[in-house]
């Protein structure tokens, strides 16, 4: 007998969801701006996939903090927001640095 599950936990969930949502959404912007001639198709693909995985990232751990809140719905839901925002900023914070570096 095995004690493994064929169960995704909530966080693994939202983490796949997060990330074909934020992955999508991307993917419209930046096939626009391939229409344009703004980007090349491979800037346009490397940015849909470090979109889609800081997506992914951010709704996984926010999914994960407020499940860690179960019961008390106010501190989940503030939870999913402050996770969210911070891991929002984090993002543009690494993004930030490593511009600043290349220049």
């Amino acid at each position: 007998m095995s004690n493994q599950s064929d169960q995704l936990s909530p966080a693994s969930r939202a983490m796949i969801a997060a990330a074909l949502i934020g992955g999508g959404a991307s993917s419209a912007k930046q096939w626009h701006a391939y229409q344009q001639q703004e980007v090349s198709l491979d800037e346009a693909t490397k940015q849909v996939l470090t979109d889609a995985v800081k997506a992914g990232a951010i709704g996984g751990l926010a999914t994960a903090a407020a499940g860690a809140m179960a019961g008390r719905p106010l501190l989940s839901m503030l939870a999913l927001l402050s996770v969210g925002a911070a891991g929002m900023h984090l993002m543009d914070e690494m993004k930030g640095n490593t511009q600043d570096e290349e220049a």
